[in-house]
């Protein structure tokens, strides 16, 4: 089928946070590598970074050159007598040792290359630059860079709040990119939490929000935030490295109390710890660690989601933060002394380029009614019917906690509650009054076993309390295969529509329901995603696969276990193959083509996905029938990015859902909005094509991945990603549940310290196959 201007609706125009660079005065770039070595030990390099920095900044003595404070410097004239040139730090540290500084030319780069054309290569079908474009792009970016992020505070609303201990800054870097349209800074924008507080006592008292009290296991948590911390002590300037385990009225200094020690006059609290001076191991008074302004390294829980809120800014304040940035990089380019030399201009104006707006889909719900979309792409259920609802014979509750933290009349409450907006809904429930059994979070088994003839058991549980969760889910998915649906004890309390709701939406599709049908293939089609997870708590990397077992709107899924920290999927032909027979048994049709949507994947690792994952998948084809060839199409989606579209207008609104921009990426992909940000800017979606044997234009590709957004079931709107993707991550984060042990007996948290224990306990945990009664089901929602 041919892109025709049926297939969308009239053509806009977005700004992008992207800056055309206009042009680069010298002709070539000369790139050094760095070595900076311990005169006395000539093998052993420096690591430092702010130490690299000085010493060379003393080695290069005024010059053009232009250091990134790692590997490599720069320049825009071959440096023609380099000679080894010692200096000294003047860090404590290294106060007593002489450094040797040694340039040698890594490589040169022609500037001219760049503007060349960068039109898309039809025959790649990747967005792999090759590797010398690639390195100039790293080069600039650090030539750009060296002047430091360039850094804002809005007003006090978004920057300043003494009780979380620091402030909001937003830090601007600047990215060189080479793109389809031509090259471009982008500016990217990140907040940063800075402490505001003025020493390490007041940050604490932050931290725990009040008196944390004596020293014991909650000053564990904090000690986190405090490593890596710069601080004044005294009129000496020392880094951090964690706290004492004991309380400083307990501590010795040379036969000394820690008061005597320090002499101090201020009110010192002897019940806290002290702080741990890095490489002397000195303890130190939290009230004596004197903070400046700076990023902190980590922080609690609740201060992130304070930073999240203090950080949320209009399309429009962010525009004209991004527009301030640019002015910035074009001072940086033209006064910064080595970088001027190179003569980079930048455009004065983010770019604007061409974009689509997609049609939307006919949402079909129950009894043959449409859903109305709203501007937000998003509708409502109320008074309307699910286009597949379940019947629910019987069910039960478990309750994990005491009858007086959790009354049985409050649970009738809520089952009354669940049972009359399920009616609504179109589910049918057999039993308005379920079993309610009490169990102690120890006897998780025993307590789902005696309800196991039920369809689904609603587990009520004190806490979000991972190990908990964990083992729940774990005897439910690979002992007793019983779908679950686990609810927070303060969420029975009270009415709650909307919650009830998305909980029957979840319990809905677990039990082979269907919220809404929002798309048909024109020819039988297999739709087929992938996802890998590397948790923490198995110590192993969990990949996720689901296919769809029917037109598309109902998935299975199944969990491999990969070596850790290993992203590509290797046994995908035999995963392919139970794909296909699945999908057969259910439909009694053999796709025509499939669809093949991967998540996770690198620019480095896309030539693995197509060398491994691709073949494995034709393999898996010809597995099932050695002359059975579909046509396939491979896509990769991303969403670390840091590429944003707001409409040109006065206001710079947020993109209409719908929204593709080609002109933004490298080759064969394409950005979507297909959500309404409920904060903020609208993040896109980066899709690149891969591999396509398929009939499907590129408007057809952009159709289809737009209607599969509307596809997932647990929510009534719009989502970022095609649902299919959304059921690989949520398969890969639930499948580290499907082990062979005891959840809250893994070695993540049973042994702490001994590392050597941990591996080896780990060894003996691997993944199970999901129960049979689940296995062709949507269990992980």
């Amino acid at each position: 089928m041919n892109k025709t201007d049926t297939e969308y609706i009239e053509p806009t125009t977005v700004v992008t946070n992207h800056a055309r660079l206009n042009s680069i005065r010298a002709k070539r770039i000369y790139v050094y590598t760095v070595e900076i070595t311990n005169a006395d030990a000539p093998d052993e390099q420096l690591k430092d970074t702010q130490t690299r920095i000085e010493l060379f900044a003393k080695a290069a003595n005024q010059s053009s050159l232009v250091f990134d404070g790692r590997e490599y410097a720069y320049t825009a004239h071959k440096l023609l007598n380099w000679s080894t040139v010692s200096v000294h730090s003047a860090n404590a540290e290294f106060a007593h040792t002489a450094f040797h500084v040694v340039l040698h030319l890594h490589r040169t780069y022609d500037t001219q290359a760049l503007f060349k054309d960068q039109s898309p290569k039809e025959t790649t079908g990747t967005d792999d630059l090759d590797q010398y474009s690639r390195g100039m792009e790293f080069a600039l970016d650090s030539i750009i860079r060296s002047a430091g992020a360039y850094t804002e505070t809005l007003d006090k609303q978004h920057g300043d709040d003494k009780a979380t201990g620091f402030s909001v800054h937003w830090e601007h870097r600047a990215s060189v990119r080479v793109l389809r349209s031509g090259v471009y800074v982008a500016i990217n924008a990140h907040a940063r939490p800075i402490t505001n507080v003025k020493t390490v006592a007041d940050l604490a008292r932050a931290f725990f929000r009040g008196n944390p009290g004596p020293a014991g296991p909650a000053w564990t948590r904090f000690d986190a935030n405090v490593r890596g911390l710069r601080v004044c002590v005294g009129s000496t300037y020392v880094v951090l490295n964690g706290l004492t385990t004991r309380a400083h009225r307990d501590l010795r200094i040379n036969g000394s109390s820690i008061d005597e020690h320090y002499k101090s006059t201020d009110s010192l609290d002897s019940a806290w710890p002290c702080a741990v001076i890095a490489h002397t191991n000195t303890p130190v008074p939290l009230e004596l660690c004197k903070l400046e302004p700076q990023l902190l390294p980590r922080i609690s829980g609740w201060q992130r989601m304070k930073l999240m809120a203090q950080s949320v800014l209009s399309s429009t304040q962010r525009q004209h933060m991004l527009e301030r940035a640019v002015q910035h990089v074009q001072k940086v380019c033209a006064e910064t002394p080595g970088v001027s030399d190179f003569g980079i201009t930048v455009s004065s104006e983010l770019a604007r380029v061409e974009a689509r707006v997609l049609p939307r889909p006919r949402i079909s719900l129950g009894s043959s009614t449409f859903a109305q979309l709203d501007p937000h792409a998003s509708w409502t259920i109320d008074r309307q019917t699910l286009y597949k609802a379940a019947h629910i014979r019987k069910w039960a509750i478990a309750v994990f906690c005491s009858k007086q933290q959790c009354p049985e009349s409050q649970l009738l409450a809520f089952s009354k509650q669940l049972i009359k907006t399920a009616h609504e809904l179109g589910l049918s429930f057999d039993e308005s009054k379920p079993q309610i059994t009490y169990a102690q979070t120890n006897r998780v088994y025993d307590t789902l076993h005696t309800l196991r003839d039920a369809q689904f058991i609603l587990c009520v549980v004190p806490s979000t309390s991972v190990s908990l969760y964990g083992e729940i889910k774990r005897v439910a998915y690979t002992q007793l295969g019983i779908h679950t649906q686990c609810v927070n004890i303060r969420n029975t309390k009270g009415s709650r529509t909307k919650l009830v709701e998305a909980l029957l939406l979840k319990i809905n599709t677990k039990l082979g329901g269907q919220t809404t049908n929002s798309f048909q293939p024109s020819e039988p089609t297999l739709y087929i995603a992938a996802d890998v997870c590397h948790t923490t708590e198995i110590g192993v990397s969990v990949a996720s696969f689901v296919w769809s077992i029917d037109s598309g709107q109902t998935f299975a899924g199944t969990v491999v276990q990969h070596p850790k920290r290993q992203e590509i999927i290797e046994n995908m032909d035999v995963l392919v193959r139970h794909a296909l027979r699945v999908h057969y048994k259910h439909t009694r049709v053999k796709p025509v083509q499939i669809v093949y949507l991967r998540d996770g994947v690198s620019d480095s690792q896309l030539g693995d996905v197509r060398r491994i994952e691709l073949d494995g998948l034709m393999r898996g084809c010809k597995l099932v029938d050695s002359t059975y060839e579909p046509r396939v199409l491979l896509m990769i989606a991303r969403k670390r990015h840091c590429t944003r579209f707001v409409q040109q207008s006065s206001d710079f609104e947020n993109c209409v859902p719908g929204t593709v921009v080609t002109q933004m990426t490298n080759h064969n992909g394409f950005h979507m909005v297909a959500h309404h940000a409920i904060h903020g800017v609208s993040k896109p979606t980066y899709f690149l094509i891969t591999h396509n044997t398929t009939q499907m234009s590129e408007a057809d590709i952009h159709n289809m991945s737009y209607n599969l957004c509307f596809a997932y079931p647990i929510v009534t709107r719009a989502v970022t990603m095609p649902a299919p993707l959304y059921y690989a991550h949520r398969l890969s984060g639930k499948g580290r549940v499907q082990i062979n042990a005891p959840f809250d007996m893994l070695p993540y948290f049973t042994v702490k310290k001994n590392a050597k224990a941990k591996r080896a306990a780990e060894e003996d945990v691997h993944l199970v196959p999901v129960h049979h009664n689940l296995a062709d089901s949507m269990y992980f929602m």
